[in-house]
């Protein structure tokens, strides 16, 4: 059966043998493999990414033709996602040449929530897919292209995807050696592409189709290059500085964590037990779109571990006043989630039914394993620090480091450790939350929200109003019998309540202010400093970045 779109009304793939036509259009039609044979990393962008069947015969002659040393970045675009089992019906016919890739690209597969999805599939080959609409987020892409696959569905049923902003963006990303390959001839699609500078030509098409084109981009824009890093210091080991370790150690660099105290997780980051549950926005805003596709990202990272109490539960926000029940409509109609990621239930609650728990203390060793750590090492001047890249991720003690405010403050929480109860199952959120039991055997409760309080002591004054608090909202009876025990922590926040992520200057950057959600926005604030510093596109749109910068704050 061959896959066909019902929007444009045209198949996926040529009815022939789709991925025959692959290696015909856009691997042979790209010099592919020999392209890449004198580079150390190669970036293909594709414009419609469908099954994601061209990224598959991508990775796959890579894996064969490449030296280890080397690296793929493959970049595409997709705005009406598919489900992992359309995708996987659809490529059914090559599995036995494809069938590990197919199984572990499914396994990776993002939640189909809009934005940018970095997919590490392997330490050399990375998948970056945005969803959305190509006019909306190729302008939001950065870096350089060394291939263009184009590939959305034919020009004439799908114009949108052959536009004028398309091929002008192609142009901002090439330099003077960078390809492009396209199955159509039409001749629109020719026109435009030598209007911003690429020199065409047709060729044999693949099967019924006559002709085909491809070309190179005569610009003078030459490749830009970096000197790539090798080392990175990172000043703080909690979950911001961990997870910084582990994507520089993903992405080929030796990682070093400069921790004051004598362990890891010994702040915030060491809670017993935390949800993984989104920070979203009734409109769309870049906070949400940050929040979204870190979610999205923590989400496959961490079951990927094994010993870190992760366990899929679902989270369900009780919709307990008018202001909830506006934000929650708000998110369900305005953000684009698809309905598998986010709904309403019968009584009107928010259901996330992707949403986790973990212990994040146990997250922040499974993420440094074989990571150099020096523990009780007090950094007390960057000039002490020796490494290519310099990362600030040892929360409100950043601002010591550095001769400017950058706006942060501590904000006490305080959870409560609560008996088994019945029928909790699900993270619970109603202002504050439960939990399901961690694997001791007890709920969490929480949390007090405290920013003038500067100590961590337990008090039977929040143990309290953290009982009060969940009686209210669902009418139950717990008292201080209940309560075995509790934890409390300040975390970091800056003053408008969103990460503080980017460059600094020089080769220093900062990951901090990441507040009560850092198990999430931590691995993707990684992700994003770890472009920067490589000069790789980013993998976040232009106004997150503004968003997140310290920037936004003082200028450095």
């Amino acid at each position: 059966m061959v896959l066909r779109s019902d929007k444009f009304d045209d198949v996926y793939f040529s009815i022939d043998d789709g991925m025959a036509e692959t290696h015909h259009v856009f691997l042979e039609g790209n010099n592919l493999p020999d392209a890449w044979t004198d580079n150390g990393d190669f970036t293909i962008a594709e414009t419609g990414f469908g099954t994601g069947l061209n990224f598959l015969c991508a990775w796959k002659l890579f894996n064969e033709t490449a030296t280890p040393e080397q690296r793929l970045h493959f970049i595409s675009v997709e705005k009406y996602p598919l489900s992992r089992a359309q995708i996987a019906e659809a490529l059914n016919p090559w599995y036995s040449e494809l069938g590990n890739y197919i199984d572990h690209y499914l396994s990776l597969y993002p939640l189909r929530i809009p934005g940018p999805h970095i997919i590490r599939v392997s330490n050399n080959i990375t998948l970056t897919l945005w969803f959305g609409d190509i006019n909306d987020t190729m302008p939001e892409w950065s870096g350089q292209v060394d291939a263009w696959f184009l590939d959305g569905f034919t020009p004439a049923k799908n114009p949108e995807m052959w536009s004028e902003a398309v091929f002008k963006n192609m142009a901002r990303l090439s330099h003077k050696k960078t390809t492009f390959a396209t199955f159509t001839a039409a001749g629109f699609v020719k026109r435009g592409l030598e209007s911003v500078g690429f020199n065409v030509e047709k060729t044999k098409g693949f099967g019924f189709k006559r002709d085909m084109m491809r070309g190179i981009y005569a610009g003078e824009i030459d490749t830009i290059k970096r000197k790539k890093p090798k080392t990175i210091a990172i000043i703080g080991g909690g979950l911001a500085g961990c997870a910084m370790a582990y994507i520089a150690k993903q992405s080929g660099l030796i990682p070093i964590i400069y921790e004051s105290s004598d362990r890891l997780a010994a702040g915030a980051s060491g809670g017993r037990l935390v949800m993984i549950n989104p920070k979203l926005t009734a409109k769309p805003h870049p906070h949400s779109e940050y929040y979204g596709c870190a979610y999205d990202l923590a989400l496959r990272l961490y079951a990927r571990f094994d010993d870190i109490d992760f366990q899929k539960c679902s989270s369900r926000h009780l919709c307990i006043d008018d202001d909830k029940n506006r934000r929650f409509t708000g998110y369900i109609d305005n953000l684009r989630w698809h309905g598998d990621h986010i709904y309403r239930d019968d009584n009107g609650h928010l259901i996330y039914p992707d949403g986790a728990i973990l212990c994040p203390e146990k997250l922040c060793h499974a993420l440094t394993n074989d990571v150099e750590i020096h523990l009780n090492y007090d950094v007390l001047s960057l000039d002490e620090i020796k490494a290519d890249i310099v990362v600030i991720a040892n929360g409100y003690a950043a601002q010591e480091l550095l001769s400017d405010d950058i706006s942060v403050h501590s904000v006490r929480g305080q959870v409560s450790w609560i008996k088994p109860q019945t029928n909790i199952d699900t993270n619970i959120c109603f202002g504050g939350y439960i939990t399901p039991q961690t694997s001791d055997g007890f709920h969490i409760l929480g949390s007090s929200f405290q920013p003038w309080i500067k100590t961590t002591n337990i008090t039977d004054t929040d143990h309290q109003d953290n009982i009060d608090k969940y009686n209210n909202a669902l009418n139950q009876s717990l008292d201080m019998n209940d309560v075995i025990g509790g934890w409390a922590a300040l975390r970091t926040s800056s003053k408008d309540r969103f990460p503080i992520v980017g460059h600094l200057k020089d080769n220093i950057y900062i990951s901090t202010a990441h507040g009560s959600h850092g198990i999430i926005s931590s691995v993707m604030a990684a992700e994003i400093i770890l472009a920067m510093a490589t000069g790789s596109s980013i993998p976040a749109s232009q106004d997150v970045v503004i968003n997140l910068s310290p920037k936004r704050f003082h200028k450095y």
